[in-house]
């Protein structure tokens, strides 16, 4: 739909809702079909899902492995950006016992 403003009115006007029309024969040879759309369009998708084996338990498991050692990583780097802010927060202070020392203990 395609509307036009004219200073007395608004017209619209009503584009038809048929497509184009496909070319003639004669037009159509001209068309030129690469084999890699024709195969890939040949194939369905069932049969690609025929094809694919299913994840191992090995993969799996080494998924698994890698998963949990991630989430290990990021609890262990975001406890240590808070232990460090905290410093910070207590140096902007102006505080000068903000990182306690430990000292060993003699006998």
């Amino acid at each position: 739909m395609a509307s036009t403003l004219s200073p007395s009115r608004r017209t619209i006007r009503v584009m038809p809702e048929k497509p184009a029309e496909f070319p003639k024969s004669a037009e159509r040879s001209n068309i030129v079909r690469f084999p890699a759309a024709q195969n890939s369009a040949a194939k369905s998708p069932a049969s690609k899902a025929d094809d694919e084996e299913p994840l191992s338990t090995r993969a799996l498991i080494g998924i698994g492995i890698f998963l949990v050692v991630l989430v290990l990583a990021g609890v262990w780097l975001l406890n240590t950006l808070r232990d460090i802010s905290k410093l910070q927060d207590c140096a902007m202070q102006g505080r000068r016992n903000c990182a306690p020392i430990e000292t060993p203990r003699e006998r």
